[in-house]
């Protein structure tokens, strides 16, 4: 019998975070009671092409002579437009964010289903007048609806091994104002869906499309957006560290050996990080760091390659440990920090499957107090491949 599909704390843990940052800005007042926050509704489509990645389920051609190409998609999202009246929303060039739902079609195939996902949005302003906007989107939520990997399948998926996968959208458009209520919206997006390595095999499933939208104030426009004197300003260093930990399935090669021993097994995968920010404006961070890491799959595929069994004790506990350096900034918007980072295992026994040493972090964390944050961070290769899903908690302290 097959087992159900789960959803995993850390995805939990993402949309909970997400969901407290935006009731707590959503609602806020300031002290004169003036409204920060208006309701927008946006409805878009977009229409996009897979990146198949010589992938050999998405290059495999069907009996009616089509492959995994061209997709379709419709969203609506709620949302709050930020008018002033608190330090950030000026800082930020009045933003957007919210929730919203999208169904995406995968066009004339079915092995994968079609995902319907549910996540939470920001779209920042490069630039902002009266009639036209330049702006930048960042979602972040669950897809579910996806067709997992089944061993006896006749084309295995090894795109997605799990029904609910992490789904990340990230984009460029610009808006143009055609009444006092309404904004038309052409736009690029990149669309990601993945689990995270939280199970393989999974390659993970990239989109691009163009998407076009309508965006509708909900009240009254404001002519004016509220602006206050901004408080004095200095440049601060800060100092941070954050113990991560995550689970990790061995990942599976590009050559389709998807029936190796290590299925379904999970490794432990942790590090403690240790960093230095310098603010370089209000709403950027830029530093960098060291990162102490434990990877429990580390050499486990030389065990396989060897004609030996893999087991967590198979490879000595030394050899799983490693030291990685990076650098990288953060995009603070209030208590929540956007965080991009690359690094390099410059200390790691290396075996010949072992994960490549030039690694890139993206993720977010959530001030809780104004020293205490906790987060979760996507930890990938090749820029596409993830190697782990880590949940995060952290201090910083400001020194002059």
């Amino acid at each position: 019998m097959k087992k159900a599909a789960q959803i995993h704390p850390l995805y939990i843990l993402a949309c909970t975070l997400s969901a407290l940052f935006m009731l707590q800005n959503c609602y806020a007042q300031t002290d004169d009671s003036i409204a920060t926050s208006a309701p927008v509704l946006r409805v878009s489509m977009q229409n996009g092409s897979i990146l198949k990645q010589n992938r050999v389920l998405l290059t495999h051609i069907d009996e009616n002579g089509h492959s995994f190409k061209n997709i379709k998609a419709f969203s609506m999202e709620y949302g709050w437009q930020m008018l002033g009246g608190q330090e950030w929303q000026q800082v930020s060039k009045y933003p957007r964010f919210g929730i919203g739902a999208q169904y995406m079609r995968f066009m004339h195939r079915d092995e994968m289903g079609h995902p319907f996902s549910l996540y939470g949005f920001y779209d920042g302003n490069f630039f902002s007048s009266k009639n036209f906007e330049v702006t930048s989107r960042l979602s972040l939520g669950l897809g579910g609806g996806f067709r997992p990997f089944a061993p006896s399948d006749y084309l295995p998926n090894d795109i997605t091994s799990t029904r609910l996968n992490a789904f990340v959208e990230m984009g460029l458009g610009l808006a143009f104002r055609l009444n006092d209520y309404l904004y038309f919206e052409p736009a690029f997006r990149f669309t990601h869906f993945s689990n995270g390595n939280l199970k393989e095999p999974q390659k993970g499933l990239n989109v691009v499309s163009y998407a076009v939208s309508l965006r509708s104030l909900l009240e009254k426009p404001v002519a004016e957006q509220v602006k206050l004197p901004l408080s004095e300003y200095q440049h601060r260093h800060e100092l941070l560290a954050f113990w991560a930990v995550s689970t990790r399935q061995l990942d599976f090669s590009d050559n389709n050996d998807l029936y190796h021993e290590t299925y379904g097994m999970n490794f432990l995968m942790t590090n403690l990080h240790l960093g230095y920010n310098y603010e370089i404006s209000r709403g950027m961070k830029l530093g960098g760091g060291v990162d102490f890491v434990y990877d429990g799959s580390n050499g486990q595929r030389d065990l396989v390659a060897n004609g030996l069994t893999p087991s967590k004790a198979g490879v000595p506990f030394a050899d799983k440990f490693g030291v990685s350096v990076f650098v990288g900034g953060e995009r603070v918007i209030d208590r929540l920090s956007i965080v991009a980072t690359l690094g390099y295992m410059v200390v790691q026994k290396r075996f010949d499957s072992s994960t490549p040493a030039f690694e890139q972090r993206l993720g977010f964390k959530y001030h809780f107090y104004r020293n205490v944050f906790a987060g979760v961070n996507v930890r990938a290769y090749r820029f596409r491949a993830a190697e782990a899903m880590e949940f995060h908690v952290g201090v910083r302290k400001f020194i002059r």
